[in-house]
Formats: structure tokens, sequence, C-alpha cells
């Protein structure tokens, strides 16, 4: 566990000393397209040059926040404290009049990513939970009330999925699903009204739809009217999902959501290389993600908090593995093998802040 907590507090530490201004946590994105296949890379070997290509992303900074809180209860530092309510304070200066937020990347400009908006609304959450402040409970409502009655949900038959895009038509994807019932959840949890679960059933029957029999989700379901995309980094997402529905059912105790993560850790825990990493996706075990295998190792050691298996040789062997990919500076090596030979250890603070809440799980657990 002593590994453990000085490999935690050396990512926090070079998070902080890298990315913190202040008032967000930001810097450089793998981003989309061209970027994520090739420039990249070529950003990765000049590291020396100074690129200016830093973002600002909600999901960032909704896993920050936790990470910070996280901390706070470990040692009761103040400047913990201090961080996730700045870092909260400019989610609400940044939140739109209507309740949303906007997406950082010029590929989506004009656009409103429900995930990303989520992570926000998480985080602001989060803050209330420690400091009773209404404002960030407001925050969090607020972008509640402009996605469910601005268009962010998109019927299949008697079931709800969650537009990628609030307003937007598109494929109909999982992932949506399972943050945006841990984000009513939690609002339910504070609130305790029930108004704010009216969707879930529906929700939940979607995802009761899109579950393969292998235990698996795709990345994004098919319908008569919609294509679909079976097999796209397949472990990684399903990890996400499971973390998602698991506090979900942390909560709320569904057992329809139990069965459905059941059968989801059955998938997950076939995505594991043998010296510890998670695979790339359904077919091939490389490029090499260290934040795959870092949400590999917490979706393994939620499952056994919540009761569906004891898989300790498995988690152990992926939180090895991550820490095996750290640097002295306390960053990770964000992939390798890519392609074969290429290698990416740019310094990005979106999956830095992952990894560092899936090491904090561990050493949570491990108290």
């Amino acid at each position: 566990m002593n590994e453990l907590s000085e490999a935690a507090y050396k990512l926090y530490n070079h998070l902080k000393s890298n990315h913190w201004n202040g008032e967000a946590l930001i810097g450089p994105d793998p981003g989309l397209r061209f970027n994520i296949r090739i420039w990249r890379f070529v950003k990765s070997y000049l590291r020396f040059f100074p690129w200016q290509d830093n973002k600002y992303f909600l999901q960032c900074q909704g896993y920050w926040i936790w990470d910070n809180w996280k901390l706070y209860q470990f040692d009761t530092d103040e400047d913990f404290r201090r961080i996730a309510i700045a870092a909260s304070d400019t989610i609400l200066r940044n939140q739109r009049g209507d309740g949303y937020w906007e997406y950082p990347l010029r590929e989506w400009r004009g656009l409103i990513a429900t995930v990303d908006s989520n992570y926000a609304a998480l985080g602001l959450l989060e803050t209330f939970r420690n400091t009773e402040d209404q404002r960030y409970l407001d925050g969090a409502l607020k972008w509640y009330e402009f996605l469910i009655t601005s268009g962010g949900f998109q019927k299949y038959r008697d079931s709800l999925a969650v537009r990628y895009f609030a307003g937007r038509n598109g494929r109909l994807v999982p992932n949506n699903v399972t943050l945006t019932l841990q984000l009513f959840a939690e609002i339910y949890n504070f609130t305790s009204d029930d108004k704010y679960l009216r969707n879930c059933d529906e929700m939940i029957k979607f995802l009761e739809y899109s579950q393969k029999e292998s235990g698996e989700f795709p990345y994004a379901f098919a319908t008569p009217e919609i294509d679909g995309r079976d097999h796209f980094l397949c472990f990684q997402y399903n990890c996400f999902q499971f973390l998602d529905l698991a506090r979900f059912w942390e909560i709320i105790k569904d057992d329809r959501v139990q069965k459905i993560l059941n059968r989801l850790i059955g998938f997950i825990r076939r995505g594991q290389h043998e010296d510890g990493h998670a695979w790339y996706d359904c077919f091939k075990s490389y490029p090499e993600v260290t934040y795959y295998t870092a949400v590999l190792g917490a979706a393994l050691l939620k499952a056994k908090t919540i009761g569906l298996g004891d898989f300790t040789k498995q988690q152990e062997k992926a939180y090895k593995r991550v820490l095996e990919r750290q640097f002295a500076d306390g960053g990770f090596i964000h992939s390798s093998r890519n392609y074969g030979v290429l290698s990416d250890k740019r310094s990005y603070p979106r999956y830095l802040s992952m990894i560092l809440k899936h090491l904090l799980m561990r050493i949570e657990n491990g108290k």
C-alpha cells in the first residue's frame, strides 16, 4: 500500500505542478481524427517544443475535484479542499444560463456533449457533498433540467437512450446512459426526491436491450434505423460503464442493474493480458494504454466490494502494471506499441486524473 500511496501522491504533485493554473486543470489531449492517429506522436517525440494546445475538459475537472476531496479525506490538508472548491467555482462560472457547458474541441464546437457536462455536474455534487454549499447543487440541477427538457433523450421502442450531443439524433451509445444513471442517482441521493429517477426505468431497459449475451455493451447499439458499432475499445469502455452502474446500484438497489453488472464483469475480466495490462480492444492486446489498465483494476476492485466475486489476483496484476508505467516525475506513459513501434509520453491531465482516481480507490479500499 505504501507503494500505491507514493505513486498517487507523486501523480497528484505532477498534475498540480504541470497542469493546475489556480482555476482549472488544463493541458494537451490526444484529441480526435488526425491528431489522435498521427499528430500526437509527433508532439510526443518533440515534447521540448512549446505546443500551444492546452484544453479545458469538464470530464477532467470532474475527476480532479473527486481526487482532491478524496485526498482531503485522507489527511485533511486544506490545500486539497481549496483546489477542489476553486475548480468547482470555475465550472459554475463557465456554465451557460440554460444550464449547459460547451465542448472544447474545435471539431465539435457549438455542440453540447452530454458526457462532458455530466462530469461537470458530478464534480459539483462532490463539492456539495463536502461543503453543503447550495450553489453547487443548484449548478448540477440546472444541468439536469437542461438535459431532460432540451433534447437529451432519444427513444428506442419503450426505452430511452441519452443523446451523445444534446438536441441531436445520432448513434445510441450505452456509455452515455450509464453515466447519466449515475448522475441521476447521485442527485436523488442528495435531494431524496424521486422525480430525479423518473427516466431511470426506461434507461435501464435500454441497457437490457443493448447488452450482449457475452455481457459486453457495444460502443453503439444498432437499430433498424440507426447503424451501430459493436467493438470499439471495448474493455475500457465497459469498465467505465461498470463503475457508473455500480455506483447507481450502491444508491438504488435495483435487481435489474445487479444482473447487468454480473454479466458485465464476466466480460470485463476476460480483457487482461498476462502481464496485467488491459487489452486495447476485443481483438488485440496492443497498443497498451495506461489508463485502460487503471480502470480495469478499479472495475475488478469495485466488483469485489459490491459482492460480485473475488478478482483480487487480476486486480493486483492490473495495479502492479500501472505502477510499472510511472515516470520519475510522477506522470505516466500514455501509450506504447502504437503501430507496433510508437509511444506517446505526453502528459494528458484528463487521463492522468482518471488514473489518480483509480489509484485512490485502491488505497481507500485498503484502509
